[in-house]
């Protein structure tokens, strides 16, 4: 006879794949590798050093150090990041690879998204000093630097609605 039974681990912190557009429609994407030692490690259901990087995180290049050529997640008002993810300038788009535990092993390469239109509240940003990094809705002041002819890097063209 078909039963249950509920084990005795408990519950789990629920957490799924970030969603950033309304539409698939008249997007450009382009391919880089993302430096597992950007991403900020959390402890979820008790277990330390996980690594999530969701889809809609803004990316930015890493100009300088060990893991110069690569990118990793822009920090905003961050004043002991000095790897280049705080210049708006260096902003290569958004991430649109769903990374729920590879990073914990090593860096991986994703589709960033560099132009299309987007929902700002939607896209995630870094913010703050590396020891206390926190994640939250994109800023207008990112958003403005990402968009059109007036961006702070050329190479992105989103709008965010």
């Amino acid at each position: 006879m078909p039963g249950f039974n509920k084990t005795s681990v408990g519950d789990r912190s629920p957490f799924g794949q970030n969603e950033y557009r309304r539409s698939t429609s008249d997007l450009k994407y382009d391919s880089f590798t993302v430096a597992a030692s950007t991403v900020r490690s959390q402890t979820i259901d008790g277990v330390a050093g996980q690594k999530i990087l969701q889809p809609g995180t803004v990316l930015a290049k890493i100009t300088s150090g060990g893991e110069a050529g690569k990118v990793g997640p822009f920090v905003t008002g961050a004043t002991d990041v000095a790897d280049g993810r705080q210049t708006l300038a260096n902003i290569v788009g958004v991430n649109d690879t769903f990374l729920p535990w590879q990073l914990a092993e090593r860096d991986v390469e994703v589709a960033v998204c560099y132009e299309g239109t987007l929902v700002q509240a939607w896209c995630i940003e870094y913010a703050g000093n590396l020891a206390a990094t926190t994640e939250g809705a994109l800023s207008n002041t990112t958003a403005a630097a990402c968009f059109g002819a007036g961006a702070a890097t050329k190479s992105v063209s989103l709008l965010f609605k």
